[in-house]
């Protein structure tokens, strides 16, 4: 099978070997001191390092029958991005159990989860549950990367941090989709899959907060809801802001690099000290 053909020439993917200190990270309820929004950002953080090991899993499965060798490079640096980004959660995650968030617990139980659904989905369709995480996560990396606002609250080692992990997102978030249109090409499939995908893992989330919550014997008060009422659903929240990018993964023609976001690598090229 042949994968489809992007409309653009897509980026380099070169992993970045970065260091944040994280030694800013002195509050538990780092966000903006609301409680909703830091422990969704915290079960955020906590998912990444088994998730992104799954993904290398469920991508790593096909490689063998990777003919194109353009693609075989970009697997590689798909790869090499998802591992660092793995290692560098796992620190952060370290920071914000030390401040009072047990994701170490949210960390073990994904991880078991994962497991689960590589041995119950098979290989197909755990490669296709990966192609819609990757498309999730691409469209709230350009989400956060256009609306700056957004990560403002957040203490400046974790904003450089996710800024980091975003502009990689992009970087990678069609090798996924290309292995599964070459290795499976069943666009009925993934659009099922990710359907589904879609509300587990939003289930799943809102579990993760409200058992880190409850860990944390912190009751949501007025203010951290009408905070998170507004990061969520606000005309520039992140539901709002990442819906029609959500939505495009559905048509039949898609792939990811229609939503041609390049730019965005360049910018943060530009302003974020990083030296290639």
């Amino acid at each position: 099978m042949t994968a489809m053909q992007p409309i653009v020439d897509m980026p380099e993917i070169k992993p970045r070997k970065m260091k944040f200190p994280f030694s800013d990270v002195t509050e538990q309820y780092f966000y903006d001191d609301n409680a909703l929004v830091s422990s969704f950002m915290a079960a955020l953080s906590a998912v990444f390092p088994p998730g992104e090991m799954g993904f290398i899993e469920s991508v790593r499965y096909y490689r063998d029958e990777i003919t194109d060798p353009e693609l075989q490079e970009r697997i590689g640096g798909f790869i090499g991005q998802e591992g660092h980004h793995s290692h560098q959660h796992k620190k952060i995650n370290a920071v914000l159990e030390d401040v009072g968030w047990l994701v170490s617990r949210i960390e073990a139980d994904i991880s078991k989860k994962i497991n689960y659904d590589k041995k119950r989905l098979g290989p197909k369709n755990f490669l296709a549950a990966t192609v819609g995480m990757e498309h999730i996560t691409a469209v709230m990396a350009e989400y956060m990367l256009t609306n700056p606002h957004c990560l403002a609250p957040l203490p400046q080692s974790i904003r450089d941090l996710l800024n980091w992990h975003a502009i990689e997102e992009i970087e990678h978030k069609s090798v996924a989709f290309d292995v599964y249109q070459e290795a499976v090409g069943e666009r009925g499939r993934l659009r099922i899959v990710f359907a589904l995908q879609t509300v587990v893992f939003a289930a799943q989330m809102t579990a993760y907060q409200v058992k880190l919550l409850r860990w944390a014997k912190r009751t949501p008060n007025f203010r951290d809801v009408v905070g998170a009422g507004k990061f969520f659903f606000a005309k520039k929240g992140l539901i709002r802001g990442m819906a029609k990018n959500y939505l495009d993964f559905y048509r039949d023609d898609f792939h990811p690099w229609d939503q041609d976001n390049r730019a965005l690598i360049d910018e943060w090229k530009r302003t974020s000290g990083y030296v290639e």
